[in-house]
């Protein structure tokens, strides 16, 4: 929690950055980062138990090798998630040691998907994770202390025991010290802590991983490269779009340099050459190798030609779907919105054994002339579109013995839900439940019937 002072500071930057403040509430502001110098001693040791003296060492929780001074921090408020990285001209420091996992790269809270393309460490899950905590002004991070056995000291009696305290001790193993003596266990307890103040707030959405050298450019769609990206270096992503990313590359001394990075060259990919066509424009799908099957490919971008000049038009990126086969078939011409203007469907999410399916739908919007991804259809498992009754139908299964049919319809521009049917077996296997609902006045209005299973 932020103390008065602190929430007032947070609260300004929030409006400085016009970000969600509901969301930034419970998450690190986004910006440089500074570490405190000799705040490694500020970590709380706990008072020694009976029976034990503690000898206390005081180490910075970011690896002295790795020569940090700064941190970046971003974060994706729809997400609802920080990314940090240390600032580091020693990458190589970083590693597993007795008691930690130290990384120089973090995401959280809910994080635990380290990948090679987003490489950043879960906290706070395992024993060895590191903790990270936020500030009035900052944040810390932290690990569970170390605690080694070094020797024993052994205290003798000073008095003869009593015949009561002789009983006791014979029977239940639980002997008074001033009688028996005692042993006290030496431990050396080793704390792991540091402590960063931000030092200035600038709208990081996100940290992306280079993993490959690439040159950075002046401004997008320029062909002037002002630097180049070391393979598995971090940048500070301060906007996107499906040509490229807007970024700032930080140095180990804090020092910032913006730029322009062009995804084709970031994240290079197998364009498949579709079938259908529009009037003036032809298609072309982005996909990536699958992972589990021969042949098999993740159909991630749609790029939009010129049908003459063979221009890019457009690409749109970071499309979700799993594993199909590579095909000039991928993309498909639908109305799904009924307003005249072509649509494309592009293959989405297995949705597992259901089946439950996802399509990536993408409308075409007259305003902008141009394709935009619609994340509601999008989200619909085995959608049909029914041009006759102008309904979206989405059919999902829940397991065995439960599914479910949806009718959406667009109203006002809006798409709206307007009949469900969902039939399930009751726990006991002897009944089957039918739950109807239709759109009335504005409410969905639901009935459920109740029969013997056959």
């Amino acid at each position: 929690m932020k103390s008065g002072k602190g929430a007032a500071i947070a609260a300004a930057v929030i409006a400085l950055l016009g970000v969600n403040h509901v969301a930034a509430a419970d998450l690190l502001l986004p910006g440089l980062y500074r570490l405190v110098e000799g705040a490694y001693r500020e970590a709380e040791p706990l008072p020694p138990v009976q029976g034990e003296s503690h000898q206390d060492r005081f180490e910075h929780a970011v690896p002295d090798a790795a020569r940090v001074r700064y941190a970046l921090v971003a974060r994706d408020d729809a997400a609802g998630l920080n990314t940090l990285v240390f600032l580091s001209d020693a990458a190589g420091a970083y590693g597993d040691t007795p008691g930690r996992r130290t990384c120089q790269a973090y995401a959280f809270p809910d994080w635990n998907d380290y990948t090679t393309a987003r490489p950043f460490c879960r906290i706070a899950i395992g024993a060895d994770d590191a903790r990270v905590a936020s500030t009035d002004d900052g944040f810390t991070i932290s690990y569970e202390n170390v605690k080694r056995h070094v020797g024993a000291t052994r205290v003798p009696a000073v008095r003869a025991p009593t015949a009561e305290e002789a009983g006791i001790c014979a029977i239940a193993d639980v002997c008074a010290r001033e009688a028996y003596g005692s042993t006290i266990n030496q431990y050396e307890v080793t704390h792991y802590h540091d402590r960063f103040v931000l030092l200035a707030p600038h709208a990081y959405r996100d940290l992306l991983f280079v993993p490959r050298p690439v040159p950075m450019l002046a401004s997008a769609r320029s062909v002037t490269a002002i630097a180049e990206i070391d393979a598995g270096s971090f940048v500070a992503v301060i906007d996107r779009d499906g040509e490229g990313y807007a970024i700032e590359r930080i140095a180990a001394d804090g020092t910032r340099a913006g730029g322009w990075l062009d995804r084709d060259v970031l994240e290079p990919l197998q364009w498949i050459e579709q079938s259908v066509t529009l009037p003036g424009m032809r298609f072309r799908v982005g996909v990536l190798p699958g992972e589990d099957e021969e042949g098999a490919v993740l159909p991630i971008a749609l790029e939009v030609l010129d049908a003459t000049t063979g221009a890019r038009r457009q690409v749109l990126r970071d499309l979700d779907a799993d594993a199909t086969r590579a095909s000039p078939d991928l993309l498909q011409v639908v109305d799904a919105n009924f307003d005249g203007a072509p649509d494309l469907q592009l293959p989405g999410l297995s949705g597992g054994a259901g089946p439950n399916a996802t399509s990536n739908i993408i409308l075409f919007d007259r305003a902008q002339q141009r394709f935009v991804l619609d994340p509601e259809l999008s989200a619909l498992p085995q959608l049909e579109i029914d041009p006759a009754s102008r309904s979206i139908l989405s059919f999902q299964r829940g397991g065995c013995c439960a599914h479910s049919v949806e009718t959406y319809r667009y109203i006002d521009g809006h798409l709206v839900l307007a009949e469900q049917t969902t039939t399930s077996l009751s726990a006991d296997g002897r009944h089957e439940e039918t739950s109807t609902g239709r759109l009335i006045n504005g409410k969905m209005v639901y009935r459920t019937r109740r029969a013997r299973a056959r």
